[in-house]
C-alpha cells in the first residue's frame, strides 16, 4: 500500500505556468501534495503572503520587472524562516552565490531537478526543528517571567508579613536592655510575652512557606489511618478554634458519613485549618461559617466550607491557588497569599479534588473530596488495623 502523501502548502513565484506544473509534478515524485498557488508579480507575491502562511517558497530568478533577489526579499519581510528556493534556467554563479548569502537555501536548473526532493524534505525538517525550538524558548521566557513575578511575590509578602514581627521584637528587646532593671516583673514579663509571640508569628509564617515547597515538590509521605469522623471534626474544631466567639460562628453538620474512614489525619488537619482560617479571616462576626462533611457513593468524603464574608473577584478564581496570590479585595486584612496554594497542595497529594465558588460580597465556598481508601480501595483495613506506615498510591 502506497504512503500517503504528505500535504505542503507552496507558493511558486513564476511567469510560465508549464515550469509552475513541473514543480507540482516534482513534489508529488518526491512525496508531497502541494497546496500551491503561482504569482508573478510583486502585488501578487505581497497579497499571497498576507493571505497565507506558506511552508515553502520556490521563484524564478529572472522574472519581468523584478529578480529573485527581490522576491527574496519580499518573504524575507514576512517572514525570516521560510525556506526559499531558487529555481532558474538562466542564473551563474555569481548570482547563485548572491542569493545564498541573501538567504535562500537553496538553488535548482530548471532541467536538473533530481535534488529537490531531498532538499524540500530537509528543509521542512529544519523548518519543523526552528519552530520547536521558538517554541521552547517562549516557554521558557514564559516560565522565567512567572519565576519574576512569583519571586517578587514572595519578597513582597515576606517582607510584609516578617515587618511587623520584627518590629515588635526590636521594640521589645530595646525597652528590656535600656529599662529592664528599673521594670517591675509583670511589665518585663509583658515585653517578652510580646516578643514570644512575635517569633511565635514569624515561625507560622515560615511553616507556611516550606509546607508549601515540601507539598509541590510531593515530599511527603501519606500515613492512613482509621478513625471515627465526625468525632475527628469535633475535636478539630476545640483544638483549632482557640476563641470561643470564633468556635460558635462555626456550624458543623455531618451527613451520610461511615462509621470509620482512612485517611491521612495530618493532611485532612492542615487543609481544613487553612480553609477555615480564610473564612473566619474574610468574614465578619457574627456572620455563621457553614463546615458539612459528607460521604459520597464514590468512597469519597466531601469537606464543604461555606461563608458569607467578601468573596472573591471571578476574574482572579483562577489564580488564587497559587502561591503568594492575595485577591485585589483583601484590603488591609493581612495574609500570606498561601492558604488555599496548601490547600490545593494536601488535595493533591491526598488525590482528591478541589472546587472553589465566590463571587465579590457574596461569600466564598470550598469543596474538598477526598478519597476515603476504606470504601475507595485504595488500604486494605487489616493493613490499617496493625497501624503500618503505608503509601497511598
Amino acid at each position: 500500500m502506497a504512503e500517503p502523501l504528505t500535504s505542503v502548502r507552496v507558493l511558486i513565484i513564476e511567469d510560465c505556468q508549464d515550469d509552475s506544473d513541473l514543480l507540482v509534478l516534482k513534489l508529488r515524485q518526491a512525496g508531497f501534495e502541494p497546496i500551491a498557488a503561482c504569482v508573478q508579480t510583486v502585488a501578487e507575491i505581497k497579497a499571497a503572503l498576507a493571505q497565507e502562511e506558506w511552508e515553502i517558497v520556490f521563484s524564478d530568478f529572472d522574472l519581468p520587472g523584478f529578480d529573485g533577489l527581490r522576491a527574496l526579499e519580499l518573504v524575507r519581510e514576512v517572514n525570516q524562516t521560510t525556506p526559499f528556493f531558487i529555481v532558474s534556467g538562466v542564473i551563474d554563479e555569481e548570482q547563485a552565490v548572491a542569493a545564498l548569502k541573501a538567504g535562500a537555501q537553496d538553488y535548482f536548473f530548471k532541467g536538473k531537478l533530481a535534488r529537490l526532493g531531498p532538499a524540500v524534505n530537509r528543509e521542512l525538517n529544519e523548518a519543523s526543528r526552528r519552530c520547536k525550538n521558538k517554541e521552547e524558548q517562549s516557554a521558557l521566557h514564559r516560565d522565567r517571567e512567572i519565576l519574576r513575578h512569583d519571586r517578587i511575590r514572595f519578597v513582597d509578602v515576606m517582607s510584609h508579613e516578617l515587618r511587623t514581627p520584627l518590629n515588635i521584637i526590636n521594640v521589645g528587646a530595646g525597652m528590656l536592655a535600656r529599662y529592664g532593671e528599673r521594670m517591675d516583673a509583670a511589665a518585663r514579663l509583658e515585653r517578652t510575652s510580646e516578643i514570644q509571640d512575635a517569633v511565635a508569628r514569624m515561625t507560622r509564617v515560615i511553616d507556611k512557606v516550606l509546607l508549601t515547597s515540601r507539598l509541590e515538590l510531593r515530599r511527603w509521605e501519606l500515613r492512613p489511618e482509621t478513625f471515627d469522623l465526625v468525632q475527628w471534626c469535633e475535636t478539630f474544631l476545640v483544638h483549632n478554634t482557640a476563641d470561643a466567639t470564633e468556635r460558635l460562628r462555626i456550624r458543623f453538620k455531618g451527613v451520610d458519613l461511615p462509621a470509620r474512614v482512612a485517611m491521612d489525619e495530618r493532611v485532612v488537619e492542615i487543609a481544613l485549618q487553612n480553609v477555615l482560617s480564610n473564612a473566619l479571616k474574610y468574614s465578619t462576626a457574627p456572620s455563621p461559617i457553614d463546615l458539612e462533611v459528607s460521604g459520597a457513593l464514590s468512597g469519597s468524603i466531601e469537606f464543604v466550607v461555606r461563608d458569607r464574608g467578601i468573596g472573591i473577584p471571578i476574574s482572579e478564581l483562577s489564580h488564587v491557588q497559587d502561591s503568594f496570590y492575595r485577591a485585589s479585595n483583601v484590603g488591609d486584612l493581612q495574609g500570606t497569599g498561601l492558604g488555599l496554594a496548601i490547600v490545593k497542595g494536601c488535595t493533591d497529594l491526598h488525590g482528591g479534588t478541589l472546587e472553589i465558588e465566590s463571587r465579590p460580597g457574596g461569600g466564598t465556598c470550598v469543596k474538598m473530596r477526598l478519597p476515603d481508601w476504606l470504601r475507595g480501595g485504595g488500604v486494605a483495613e487489616e493493613t490499617l488495623a496493625g497501624r503500618q506506615e503505608v503509601t497511598a498510591l
